[in-house]
Formats: structure tokens, sequence, C-alpha cells
């Protein structure tokens, strides 16, 4: 593992831990809750990070929760720079997990196959 690897890794898990942080504890939108990030993808240059989330709720709720969160992305980064000692706070875009939904649909099929093919004890 090269350092700037290590480096990025490290940046991506406090980034994490930090917006977390944050969204629970100091941002107080109704809109947003329910919401687990499930990871942080930074550039090599550590100047972008894009925030995957997983939102719990119906479509209203994904979409309002979502724009509550752009909304509040400029108050994010200027707790980060209050707190942290980084040189350079990156730009954050906030994107749904798709990979989360794709995965309970896949879980669901599977699940109905199961059941399709148990043998029926009547």
């Amino acid at each position: 593992m090269t350092s700037s690897t290590r480096r990025s890794e490290q940046f991506e898990k406090y980034l994490k831990k930090k917006i977390n942080e944050i969204i629970y504890r100091r941002i107080n939108d109704p809109r947003i809750s329910f919401v687990t990030i499930t990871k942080v993808s930074a550039s090599s240059d550590l100047k972008y990070a894009k925030i995957y989330i997983s939102i719990y709720g119906d479509e209203n709720h994904n979409l309002n929760c979502l724009k509550a969160l752009k909304n509040a992305t400029k108050f994010i980064r200027g707790e980060i720079a209050r707190e942290s000692t980084i040189r350079y706070v990156p730009e954050i875009t906030f994107l749904v997990d798709k990979e989360i939904e794709y995965q309970y649909r896949l879980f669901k099929i599977l699940e109905e196959m199961h059941k399709e093919n148990a043998p029926k004890n009547e």
C-alpha cells in the first residue's frame, strides 16, 4: 500500500466519522433523519469527496433528506474546517448509495426463489 493510498483511506475514515457526528449532533433539520453514511470516496488530491448515503424511508422522504443534506453542505464544510487542522476542506457531494438498494432487491429475489423451491409439508 502506498503512502498516498493510506493517506486517502485515513482521510476518508476521518471524513466519515466527522460528517456523521455533524449530521447527528449539530444539524437540526427534521428532514435529515434515518441517514447512514455507507462510504466516502476522496479524490487523489483530497480536494473532492463523494459521500455515499443510505436513507431509510419512502421516496419522498429520501428526496427531501438528500435535498436538505445538499443545502447543509456549506455548514458541514465549515464545521470540518473549524475543528480540524487539514489545510483544505474538500468539496463534498452527497450521493445515494444504489448498491445497498441493489443488494436488498437481490436478497428479496433469492428469498422468493427459496420459498418457491422449499418442500411443502402438508
